[in-house]
């Protein structure tokens, strides 16, 4: 029994001797490039959860929520009232803006309608004067025609020898001038008033000066010739004899 016991503790030995020579054989290998090593002693189970227990296995950091920062919320809240701010700003800017552009144009409005109606009107004033100046050169120019059917009358009035016949010719002259200067003074003709007035040297032309009475002085006694006017326009000037008192 003591050979079997001895037999093996012998072949212990040699097992314990070849294990020892194979560690010496592996830590006096030259490690290769490619061999992978892990370093990573946790444990898993067959799910690939990490195995309980395992005094490597990091703990789990709380997940962060902003939401339950109060210093966040007041930030974000402080952020938003900025931008609402900025916004109703850009909003009254915009609106201070529409109403400056319709005030400017209602005012360009207004100034073009006040500017165009005092075109109409300055054109209008044009036009009615080179026609008020066109019919008073018409009527100046059928004056002259007027004054020979009343010298025609006149000349027959002082006649000593008139007749029947002599007659009713004068009353057709007289009926035809008379006829004329109407017509002429419906087109805005009027005559100057002479005989009687005081002397005016704007409507007036003293031809002849002769001595009167002090209550006469400087007063129209005769017309020569008639002076008329169209609307403001002087025509020509009555030909007139001018009274002058004596010292």
């Amino acid at each position: 029994m003591s050979s079997k016991m001895g037999n093996q503790e012998a072949s212990e030995s040699a097992a314990e001797e070849r294990a020892q020579e194979q560690v010496t054989d592996r830590d006096e290998e030259t490690p290769d490039a490619n061999d992978v090593r892990v370093t990573d002693k946790r444990r898993f189970t067959v799910h690939g959860e990490s195995a309980a227990g395992d005094e490597d296995q990091e703990p789990e950091r709380p997940h962060h929520n902003p939401a339950n920062d109060p210093g966040e919320i007041a930030s974000e809240i402080e952020q938003l009232q900025s931008k609402l701010k900025e916004v109703d700003e850009k909003r009254i800017e915009a609106e201070r803006q529409v109403r400056e552009f319709n005030d400017r144009f209602r005012q360009a409005q207004a100034q073009l309608k006040a500017e165009t109606e005092e075109q109409r009107m300055r054109m209008q004033r044009s036009f009615d004067q080179k026609l008020e100046a066109t019919r008073g050169d018409l009527v100046a120019g059928l004056l002259d025609t007027l004054d020979n059917l009343k010298r025609a009358v006149a000349s027959v009035e002082k006649s000593d020898k008139r007749e029947t016949d002599f007659d009713a010719l004068l009353e057709g002259v007289r009926a035809t001038a008379n006829m004329f200067e109407a017509k002429m003074k419906s087109l805005g003709l009027t005559s100057v008033p002479s005989v009687g007035e005081e002397f005016n040297p704007m409507i007036h032309e003293a031809v002849e000066i002769v001595a009167v009475p002090a209550s006469q002085d400087n007063q129209v006694v005769e017309e020569f010739q008639t002076g008329y006017k169209f609307g403001d326009r002087l025509l020509r000037p009555a030909r007139v004899r001018v009274g002058r008192a004596g010292n």
